[in-house]
């Protein structure tokens, strides 16, 4: 089907939208010539703005990537603790994976070779991973992981088990294990679940003035 392009629409937004399309009917990453057949456009014009395929599957993931970063953003906005945004991150996650599927596969399967060529690829990825382990250090300072907690390795984890979730809840594999809910709702239980179980629940101001208390050593009456 050929796609009508609109007065001062972008040829390479265009055609991302176009071969995003396609890779979800398709499942597969289209070809240029594919694309620009559905655009309408010669495969030498489309080529100007979209040199290959390594090129077309990573102006795919940068789009990708910024919504995931906006969702992030607007989500950890209305929390207050480090528990709850990194919880929060964890169901934006969910969500926009559940929204954007074929994009969701495409970062996740690209080449490192191909990922690390892109700077702006690397640095969306590592905006999110710093925001991730800034919250870990404030949930750290605030008592909710021990001080020796190696937040490096829990980030790792975290998102290994994060990527695990939404593949399965991707393959329609996850709604078996919770009865009663549907696969977008068991992957948001179960990252919630997940993250609270890292963290160790913080006395309350009137536990640790107790506690404090307690450790004063006792003077002797005069």
């Amino acid at each position: 089907m050929s796609v009508t392009l609109q007065p001062g629409q972008h040829l390479l937004s265009a055609a991302i939208t176009t071969a995003s399309r396609i890779a979800a009917e398709t499942g597969e990453l289209p070809r240029l010539k594919v694309v620009a057949k559905a655009l309408g456009v010669e495969k030498e014009a489309l080529k100007a703005v979209i040199f290959d395929r390594d090129h077309l599957l990573a102006v795919m993931a940068d789009v990708a990537l910024q919504r995931l970063l906006h969702t992030i953003t607007r989500e950890i906005a209305a929390c207050s603790s480090p528990v709850e945004q990194l919880e929060a991150i964890a169901v934006a996650y969910v969500d926009w994976a559940r929204l954007y599927p074929q994009e969701f596969r495409l970062v996740g399967e690209m080449p490192a070779t191909v990922f690390e060529a892109h700077p702006r690829l690397l640095q969306y990825e590592q905006s999110i991973h710093d925001l991730v382990l800034k919250m870990l250090q404030r949930a750290q300072e605030e008592g909710y992981l021990d001080p020796d907690e190696d937040l490096i390795m829990l980030r790792a984890i975290s998102h290994t088990y994060l990527y695990g979730v939404i593949t399965k809840m991707m393959l329609g594999d996850l709604a078996r294990w919770t009865p009663g809910s549907n696969d977008h709702e068991a992957a948001r239980t179960a990252v919630r679940v997940f993250n609270r179980k890292l963290f160790k629940p913080v006395p309350s101001s009137s536990d640790a003035r107790a506690a404090r208390a307690g450790s004063r050593p006792h003077l002797r009456p005069v």
